[in-house]
């Protein structure tokens, strides 16, 4: 009897739970052939917002960084000494594509390295500089003299499968030795060309203490959705598109309404300047998907759908009921059972001159213990259908 009960609980449950989750849910400037040496500003030069965002980057402070998903260079030993920066150097053959990636990663934190306090300047090696392998300091060393540089920045990539392994060390051109806390390495899985320098332009702007400011646009049309930056929770200000200000680099940005949140969509966001805008919307079964502005080749996107949270009573509520319907109907044919022994006992009884044989005994027994059963059934029964039709017709 328990063990029927809790049967009947356990397809209630079973059912709801399996209500609940039908909700758904998806040019590249090339360095200099000569040395070029620049003289760092005495401020960081920050290029003009769009129009959207007049702000400039030192009137916003960007969400703290994720530690372990972007690993920061330690360059405090270069204060007041000149930096040559090295053409990359590919450690494996990734294809013509990728010397022009190494090409602007080199660029990009020479760029950076001109906004740096820490350097007394900043020179750009072009080809002609010579070739050294991705580790050997005795030969950038030696590069580094020639230039007259006291250290040497060199950035290395390896093909993996989809992405590449970007490394980043400096040389110390008089001790012929990786500076120490100057290397950092990190897979990325891209071939996109403004992933490879939004990374890149992250790394040099911790690494050389240069305060760079990116911004991220989002497009959420409704109050009740949240935005989360690499899993960071996002102020928002309840704008059209929201701007959220980050340290450039590659980003994930997912949105989230109550317990339903969207798949992550990965943005590069350069120094100064704007992702591409990310389209929020809910669809009508209380999907989140998120669209990028380049997907939808100059359309909008439809408005977000309304969804009712509470649309898995009825279907709930009809598996309850339904379990009602069934445990009373054992019930019934329970008590009919025990009536059709009790019957039989009796006949029998007057048949043999008004006594029970032992067997008599025996079906009075199975015809009690039938009874019991009916009748807990229809108490059970009755329970889940009026449990069943309060889910059904209130919630």
């Amino acid at each position: 009897m328990r063990a029927l009960f809790s049967l009947l609980l356990a397809i209630s449950f079973a059912a709801a739970a399996q209500s609940k989750k039908q909700k758904d849910d998806s040019s590249i400037p090339l360095p200099n052939t000569e040395p070029t040496v620049v003289k760092p500003a005495a401020a960081p030069a920050a290029s003009t917002p769009p129009p959207a965002a007049q702000a400039k980057a030192d009137d916003v402070l960007p969400l703290p960084v994720a530690g372990p998903e972007l690993p920061a260079l330690d360059l405090s030993l270069l204060k007041d000494t000149s930096l040559c920066i090295f053409p990359f150097v590919k450690e494996s053959s990734a294809g013509a594509a990728d010397k022009q990636y190494l090409d602007a990663i080199q660029k990009t934190f020479f760029d950076v390295a001109k906004d740096s306090p820490l350097l007394k300047d900043a020179v750009l090696l072009g080809e002609s500089t010579g070739k050294c392998e991705a580790r050997d300091a005795a030969c950038f060393s030696s590069v580094g003299r020639m230039a007259r540089c006291q250290n040497v920045l060199v950035g290395s990539s390896a093909a993996k499968g989809n992405g590449y392994v970007l490394s980043v060390r400096i040389f110390e051109v008089g001790k012929q030795r990786v500076l120490p806390g100057s290397e950092v390495e990190q897979v990325l899985e891209t071939d996109r060309q403004a992933d490879v320098q939004a990374w890149a332009e992250g790394q040099a702007c911790r690494a050389l203490q240069v305060k760079c400011v990116g911004r991220i646009s989002i497009d959420a049309d409704r109050r009740d959705m949240t935005i989360y930056v690499d899993n960071r929770l996002a102020p928002r200000t309840f704008k059209t598109p929201e701007v959220i200000a980050v340290e450039p680099g590659v980003h994930g940005v997912r949105v989230a309404v109550g317990q339903r949140t969207s798949l992550e969509k990965k943005v590069p966001v350069r120094r100064g300047g704007f992702s591409e805008t990310i389209y929020a919307r809910q669809t009508e079964k209380g999907g989140l998907p998120l669209t990028l502005a380049s997907d939808l080749r100059g359309e909008r996107p439809t408005p977000s759908v309304d969804v009712k949270e509470g649309g898995w009573a009825k279907p709930v509520g009809y598996s309850i009921a339904a379990a009602g319907l069934v445990a009373a109907g054992i019930g019934v044919y329970q008590g009919t059972h025990a009536k059709s022994l009790i019957n039989s006992s009796n006949d029998r009884y007057v048949a043999q001159g008004n006594r029970y044989t032992q067997a008599d005994l025996a079906t009075i027994d199975s015809a009690n213990s039938a009874a019991k059963t009916a009748n807990v059934l229809y108490i059970v029964g009755g329970v889940l259908l009026a449990a069943g039709l309060v889910t059904t017709f209130v919630f």
